[in-house]
């Protein structure tokens, strides 16, 4: 399977959603993450821990690493030319689009959904991240605006938790955390994803 993480707006996750479905997969079969992002932010991750369970590649090394494994999470660019758009969402079983509950998050939102509109795709997902607790709606708002729209949206969401933060600065994934209480919350919203790709 390959799944690509596309926005044309930045800070909504993208990478730590590439990072942690790449995790998820990795427990089913041997996972590859092609690292697409003009700043290298997935092998950046990488590097600032002991390594992550799955291997992580630049974009322009797909070719060599792609029969050894059965999974492909592609974390594409930020704010990518139309051509690069076109090709990734082309080019994938499906596209995940991050998309944070704020307003400004949002305007890339409807701009990302056009574009796909535009070329006429349809293996496409919305996924909330970022979403606030209660007693705020934000998040609600978003879901119920997007499903009224008829666009496809992910049953799950992923929670705003500083958990995803340090497992960042610590090059890991949120499931090998020990200093974080909401850890295992926070994984736990990714395998919820990733279980939902996977059983359709």
């Amino acid at each position: 399977m390959i799944i690509a993480v596309a926005s044309y707006k930045g800070g909504v996750a993208k990478t730590t959603t590439a990072i942690h479905l790449a995790a998820y997969f990795q427990t089913i079969a041997p996972t590859l993450l092609v690292d697409g992002d003009i700043v290298r932010a997935s092998t950046k991750w990488s590097g600032r821990g002991s390594g992550l369970p799955f291997k992580v590649a630049p974009i322009g090394q797909i070719a060599r690493y792609l029969k050894d494994y059965q999974h492909v999470i592609i974390d594409t660019e930020a704010n990518p030319s139309d051509d690069d758009f076109r090709e990734a969402a082309e080019g994938c079983d499906l596209l995940v689009i991050p998309a944070e509950p704020e307003t400004t998050a949002k305007d890339g939102l409807i701009f990302t959904l056009a574009k796909l509109r535009a070329i006429g795709h349809q293996r496409h997902r919305v996924l909330l991240t970022k979403v606030p607790p209660s007693p705020q709606t934000e998040g609600q708002q978003l879901r119920a605006g997007l499903i009224a729209d008829g666009i496809p949206v992910f049953g799950a969401e992923i929670p705003l938790l500083v958990a995803f933060k340090k497992a960042s600065a610590a090059g890991t994934t949120v499931d090998q955390l020990k200093s974080d209480r909401n850890a295992r919350r926070a994984w736990i919203s990714y395998r919820s994803i990733g279980e939902e790709i996977i059983h359709g």
